[in-house]
């Protein structure tokens, strides 16, 4: 596409090849407003650029300040959501973007795994997978820079902004006054040296004296701050020691380091506090929901209350209560290891003794007892019950509930009223059997043919 809008005409950069970072035109970006303000600029020479290429230009800049290069990678899952558009249009609006030299390509995304370069030799199962990601330059295009008086040294990628024209330096000089303005009044963000102007001169005091050489830097003291006594290296193992039995009574200090709480603590530990009082003080502290860094809370909790609520860097009054120096550990050991001597003597004389005594009193008690087999009621198979009957009649008998009874109790059954049977119709009976034998005749006959039929149909 060509342009007159500006006073330099501008062709969109269709070719792939041209917008690789060592054969683009367009120079390096490290600053997010810099890209910005291209971006802004450029974006009318693209007749299908909007709105929509500048929120994903928006969303390049602040990514810039992850790399010293100002390299931004393109992680379109994470841009799709973070925009809310779809990825066609995100692959869209980025095209648009290296179409217009707004961006060039560093390392093109692709399904190789990033982490057999990164390990090398030592790569190898269980190491993972994670491809590579698209990455982009952002960059300012030729146009821009004739546009906004810039001049500039050397070509390509490595090109660099070296001064402005005469039409342009009061406009850069307004900015860069305008930039100053808002540095002064906004919290200042780290970049690099080149990117920032240097910082205020060093309240540190430099002698140089009358030598050739230069002294070291010292800081100035400050004198509220009072210079701590020197500890030696066994009063320092035994505060750790002291630390540890602590931790093991106050839960959020387990996890933390005993070297650093120790530290902490130092100021309570030469004052002569012991590790049942540390303890008691510490447990009436609270604590956050998340404490990352106990040594640090400890350190600040222990200033504030030093300050504010009046906590005495003296031995507490409380020294006369008990303090568990290893007897009371060793004590319980002991008790343990008596109690364990005391089972064991018991498990090799006492138990099988009585073992053999409570086998011998259960079998002399089922000796003298009288077995009688009860069966719930109603719970035997119907065959056993009518083979128990007489096969006659059932008439002058007892009914099954008596039956059942007599069983249970361990007697003969009573004669009871009993109920008659219905007489039985021989000839219906005959006539069943006729009908069953010649149900399975014509089973038979039906098998057979069927055995018929599959022969000869194999035979034809």
């Amino acid at each position: 596409m060509t342009s007159s809008r500006g006073a330099r005409r501008f062709e969109l950069i269709t070719e792939r090849d041209a917008q690789e970072i060592e054969t683009t035109a367009s120079r390096q970006l490290r600053r997010a407003d810099a890209f910005l303000a291209a971006a802004r600029y450029m974006v009318r020479y693209h007749p299908k650029a909007g709105e929509t290429t500048i929120r994903l230009a928006t969303a390049f800049a602040a990514r810039m300040h992850r790399s010293r290069h100002g390299h931004v990678a393109f992680n379109l899952d994470a841009t799709v959501r973070e925009l809310g558009l779809s990825r066609r249009t995100m692959l869209n609006h980025a095209r648009y973007l290296r179409e217009l030299g707004l961006i060039a390509w560093v390392e093109h995304g692709s399904k190789r795994n990033v982490l057999r370069t990164r390990h090398g030799s030592a790569f190898g199962p269980g190491s993972g997978y994670r491809g590579t990601a698209t990455i982009y330059a952002p960059v300012a295009p030729p146009a821009w820079d004739h546009a906004q008086g810039h001049r500039v040294g050397g070509t390509g990628y490595r090109a660099r902004l070296i001064g402005y024209t005469d039409i342009s330096r009061d406009r850069a000089v307004a900015a860069a006054r305008s930039r100053a303005r808002r540095a002064r009044t906004t919290p200042r963000k780290r970049c690099t040296p080149s990117v920032v102007a240097t910082s205020t001169p060093s309240p540190l005091q430099v002698d140089t004296g009358e030598k050739k050489y230069t002294r070291r830097a010292r800081k100035q003291t400050d004198p509220r701050r009072k210079r701590r006594t020197p500890i030696t290296p066994g009063e320092c193992r035994q505060a750790i020691a002291l630390t540890e039995q602590v931790q093991r009574e106050v839960w959020w200090l387990y996890t933390a380091c005993s070297r650093r709480i120790a530290y902490a603590l130092r100021p309570l530990i030469a004052a002569g506090w012991t590790a049942v009082q540390l303890a008691a003080e510490l447990a009436t502290w609270g604590v956050p929901a998340r404490l990352k860094d106990a040594a640090a809370y400890v350190r600040h909790e222990l200033r504030r209350r030093q300050e504010h609520a009046g906590l005495p860097l003296t031995e507490p009054a409380s020294r006369d209560l008990p303090v568990d120096d290893g007897s009371r550990y060793e004590a319980m050991l002991r008790e343990r290891a008596r109690q364990t001597t005391a089972f064991r003597r018991y498990a090799e004389q006492t138990r099988p003794a009585l073992r053999d005594e409570l086998a011998r009193r259960r079998r002399q008690r089922r000796e003298q007892e009288t077995r009688h087999v009860y069966r719930p009621l109603l719970r035997e198979s119907e065959e056993d019950f009518l083979a128990s009957l007489p096969a006659e009649t059932w008439d002058d008998t007892p009914t099954p509930r008596d039956i059942y009874r007599a069983r249970a109790l361990g007697r003969q059954p009573e004669h009871g009223h009993g109920r008659g049977v219905a007489t039985v119709d021989r000839v219906w009976l005959r006539h069943l059997h006729e009908h069953a034998e010649a149900a399975r005749v014509c089973d038979a006959r039906r098998e057979r043919w069927s055995l018929e039929r599959q022969e000869n149909l194999s035979r034809g």
